[in-house]
């Protein structure tokens, strides 16, 4: 063979291959008015009351404090002491670029691997703590150490009663209970028994039902009902189960599970939170499910409920649909609800509502109120108002009307 055919099939092998590289490269992987009532105040009238009824770059962080980019893509950065964790996260902290610190502090709960670790990060982030700005920092890095360690978490917040230990606490506690719920539950029952005595309750109880809530519902709402002493924190808890009621079933089922609870102040509370929540949507179907529950002494709150809702966007609307109803003990708390919905705008027509609750201090109390807040906005017409209503009692004549105390 000669010498140039030779180089010839050694230049075109080499081709072959490069090729074969490159080949590779590229396939690697008008409300109801009271009675002769004609207002001069503008449209808005309600007429009496049925009679009889920058880029910033990234913070460079000495050799000292650890480096995440180390070991190549996919490999796990390496675990920083407390000291260096203390140092990397006032680093990010004071970074102002919201991005570029997020990713940053992501990173760092990856290094997090023990409780030491995890408790000087949180010392760090508490210290000067911005609740608008660390909030979502906290819950993150509770989050993370609830999935390694859900004991040592909680035992590093429960001594703060503040409402960030708090907001800590359920964070961990929700997490818990989604992968250990018995554990979750006992903790919460035994370290929260002394304040399930108070008019604050339980918090850890109302945290993990929250979770609890969204995997086991109708465990939660029982554990919210039974579990719970009646404070804040079960009014909390009864708000996150109606939340994923709202969430995960029906409106018929919601509205069926309400009615059947046990009569007493938690079934009391979900009925006029959920008539709340619907008349917010839908005033009339919200008021014919209201109308239907049975009578209680609930019920004047739970229609109470629904003219606030429902009047701040329709209140003629809601209005005669409460017109309907008869003067009584029944419809007072609704009447005084609309009543001080309605003031604003028609002040007269106020008090007309006002003068249709029965109970005679409640009516007294609540025209008085009424006839103030008037007077703040409207100095005279509230006053001519006050001496030409001789139904008014004394009292509030002499301190509203024209007449001199005394």
């Amino acid at each position: 063979m000669s010498r140039k055919t030779l180089l010839l099939q050694s230049s075109l092998c080499a081709t072959a291959i490069g090729g074969a590289f490159l080949a590779g490269r590229a396939t690697a992987p008008t409300l109801v008015s009271p009675p002769a009532a004609s207002s001069s105040r503008g449209a808005f009238s309600l007429a009496t009351p049925a009679p009889g009824l920058n880029l910033i770059p990234k913070v460079s962080v000495p050799a000292s404090a650890g480096t995440l980019a180390s070991g190549g893509a996919g490999a796990r950065p390496p675990a920083f002491t407390p000291e260096q964790a203390t140092t990397r996260l006032k680093a990010i902290l004071e970074n102002q670029d919201p991005v570029s610190r997020m990713t940053d502090f992501l990173a760092l709960l990856k290094t997090l691997d023990t409780n030491e670790a995890r408790s000087a990060a949180l010392a760090g982030l508490m210290e000067n703590f911005n609740p608008r700005e660390r909030a979502r920092e906290l819950n993150m890095l509770m989050s993370v150490w609830a999935s390694a360690d859900p004991e040592a978490a909680l035992a590093s917040v429960k001594d703060d009663k503040d409402w960030t230990g708090k907001m800590a606490a359920s964070t961990v506690l929700a997490k818990w209970v989604g992968t250990n719920p018995d554990a979750a539950i006992a903790w919460a029952t035994e370290n929260g028994k002394e304040a399930n005595a108070t008019d604050n309750g339980n918090f850890y109880m109302a945290g993990l039902i929250g979770g609890l809530a969204k995997t086991d519902l109708d465990r939660a709402a029982l554990l919210a009902q039974t579990g719970m002493n009646r404070s804040r924190a079960r009014g909390e808890a009864m708000e996150r189960v109606l939340d994923q009621y709202q969430a995960q079933r029906s409106p018929e089922a919601t509205q069926q599970w309400a009615a059947s609870l046990e009569t007493g102040p938690f079934k009391d509370g979900v009925l006029k939170s959920l008539a709340g929540r619907m008349a917010s949507k839908d005033g009339p179907s919200a008021a014919a499910w209201a109308t239907s529950l049975p009578e209680t002494e609930n019920k004047p709150q739970v229609l109470a409920e629904i003219v606030d809702r429902w009047s701040r966007d329709q209140p003629n609307e809601a209005g005669a649909w409460l017109n309907q109803f008869p003067v009584s003990t029944a419809t007072d708390s609704p009447r005084e609800t609309f009543a001080w919905q309605v003031q604003k705008k028609d002040p007269e027509a106020a008090m007309a509502w006002a003068g249709t609750i029965t109970d005679e201090k409640r009516r007294e109390r609540t025209t008085s109120e009424l006839i103030k807040t008037w007077a703040q906005r409207e100095p005279e017409a509230a006053r001519q108002w006050v001496d030409g209503n001789a139904n008014l009692s004394e009292q509030v004549k002499t301190r509203f009307g024209s007449k001199p105390n005394g």
